[in-house]
Order: structure tokens, then C-alpha cells, then sequence
């Protein structure tokens, strides 16, 4: 399940507790990629071809809970359920649309003993990267408070729950910074007065 960050930023802003009472576990903030960054990836993993519009824009990054989605109970358990399971595929958990990601891309755990998150390459087509590091497959990495992950070219932010407040006062903050300066044109970066 997706969550709209505006919402979320805004309510934090008026009720900060509220926030922290209705985002009590890990969450990916996708970001659309800065203008101009071009994909890493030309190979696509998708064999159908049409994607739904689930996709962030640059004022308005997905939020993508890191649970469990809940299953029918008459539907057979499989070893699909043993983690929390992103991929471009409605079956998995974290659902990410984009045609770079595997059908079952990566996995997310939380360590019995530790309460660490830690994020598992499911043997992605295009890999998964962990604050700029392939991932061995099937290799466990852990999670902290902030990690910054990559699912081909799907760059997202790894947030424990307890660090998503503060992300969002840094997003608020550097693009009330955007907003003041003109985007880069071809002449250069101009200041607005």
C-alpha cells in the first residue's frame, strides 16, 4: 500500500504525534529521479508491456509501507509469505511499477532477536543496490535508521519509522530551497532576487 506523502507531510506539520502513531513501521519513500538523470538500465523485465500510473512525480514521492499485506485465509501458505516481498508483480507486499523490476525483486526481514531490518536480493534481473552496493543474492543486508536502496533503476529511501519524521522536515526544507532558485537552464543556474 501506497501512502501520498503530501498528506502525510501536512498532517506531520499540523500533529506530529498523529503522524508517528499512523507510520509505526518501516516505510521506501520513492523519489522521481532529478531532471535530466538518465536511467542506468535499458533492459526491462517486463514482458507485458503497459504500466498504471502508480509512479512518483517530483512534488509527490510514493510512500510504500514496509509490511505485510494481508492475504485471504483460504489462500495456501507458500514461502512467498515467509518475508515482506517487493516487486512489479501485484502478488508481492511492496508492489513497484517500473519496468527495471523483477516480477520478485528483493525481500524485507525483521531480525527476532535484534528488531534490525534487513533488505535480501531476490536474484533481480537488474540487481539491488544498498547505499551504492550491488547486492550479493540471497545475502542478507542490513537496514538502519536511513538506508538508501536501489531496485534497478527505482532509487528509494529506507526509513525505520522513527527517521521518517525527520525526513520529511528535510524534503520540506530542501524544496522550500528549490522553490527559491531557478531550475539549471542551458545558459547555467540563475538565482531568483
Amino acid at each position: 500500500m501506497d501512502l501520498k506523502f503530501s498528506a502525510l507531510a501536512s498532517q506531520f506539520l499540523e500533529d506530529p504525534q498523529a503522524v508517528r502513531r499512523a507510520v509505526c513501521w518501516p516505510v521506501l519513500v520513492w523519489e522521481a529521479p532529478p531532471m535530466g538523470v538518465r536511467p542506468l538500465f535499458t533492459r526491462s523485465t517486463l514482458s507485458v508491456p503497459g504500466l498504471s500510473a502508480r509512479r512518483p512525480t517530483i512534488a509527490e514521492p510514493l510512500v510504500l509501507e514496509v509490511r505485510k499485506r494481508s492475504r485471504s485465509i483460504t489462500s495456501p501458505r507458500s514461502p512467498h509469505d515467509l518475508g515482506i516481498h517487493l516487486g512489479r508483480t501485484p502478488d508481492n507486499d511492496i508492489i513497484v511499477e517500473d519496468p527495471t523490476v523483477s516480477r520478485v525483486h528483493a525481500s524485507f526481514h525483521e531480525e527476532k532477536h535484534t528488531g534490525v531490518w534487513c533488505v535480501t536480493d531476490s536474484g533481480s534481473h537488474n540487481g539491488t543496490w544498498h547505499d551504492g552496493t550491488l547486492l550479493i543474492p540471497g545475502r542478507s543486508t542490513p537496514l538502519f535508521e536511513r538506508a538508501s536502496l536501489r531496485f534497478g533503476d527505482v532509487m528509494a529511501t529506507f526509513l525505520h519509522f522513527s527517521a521518517f519524521n525527520q525526513f520529511i522536515l528535510d524534503w520540506l526544507a530542501r524544496h522550500a530551497r528549490a522553490s527559491r532558485t531557478s531550475v539549471i537552464t542551458e545558459g547555467g543556474l540563475t538565482r531568483e532576487g
